[in-house]
């Protein structure tokens, strides 16, 4: 019996999170300093700030990926069980990390790195419209994952 392949659904997920992947990599360190196009005096990748602007996007990144993983299950006629539950909360954590990076975690490193570290006192926020409403609709995204499992619980009892 073969393996069935993955469904349409995921595997344009999959290829979107590697795309947007490499976009990323190449936008944050430059592509003309990573190709030596400008010489090779711009060492981006070696710098801190470098490695903290990728935080909030490896989460976000990893919300797609399991977002493709849940396109599997629906694909597989999986119910809303444990593994579509568990699924739906990894997305929704993953967005909700990706949105605390990008509002608390990067903007204090970035500050903290660019004053030497003389001054620890405070954090930094960046409380744009986009990173709110990625930590609220990963929120929501927790939240109804355990919402189903009750319902399914309940469902189950009546069985």
């Amino acid at each position: 019996m073969s393996k069935p392949g993955l469904p349409i659904a995921a595997l344009v997920t999959r290829i979107a999170v590697l795309g947007l992947g490499l976009a990323l990599f190449f936008e944050q360190a430059g592509a003309r300093q990573l190709l030596h196009l400008d010489g090779s005096d711009g060492r981006v990748m070696t710098t801190p700030v470098y490695w903290i602007s990728l935080l909030a996007p490896i989460f976000f990144l990893g919300a797609l990926w399991a977002a493709s993983d849940v396109f599997v299950r629906m694909d597989r006629g999986d119910a809303f069980g444990p593994a579509m539950v568990r699924g739906l909360k990894e997305i929704g954590g993953s967005l909700m990390l990706g949105a605390f990076a990008a509002t608390v975690a990067q903007p204090s490193l970035m500050f903290l790195l660019g004053n030497g570290f003389r001054q620890m006192r405070g954090v930094r926020f960046n409380l744009d419209v986009e990173n709110v409403t990625l930590a609220l609709v990963g929120l929501v995204l927790v939240l109804l994952a355990r919402q189903g499992e009750k319902l399914k619980a309940k469902l189950d009892e009546f069985v």
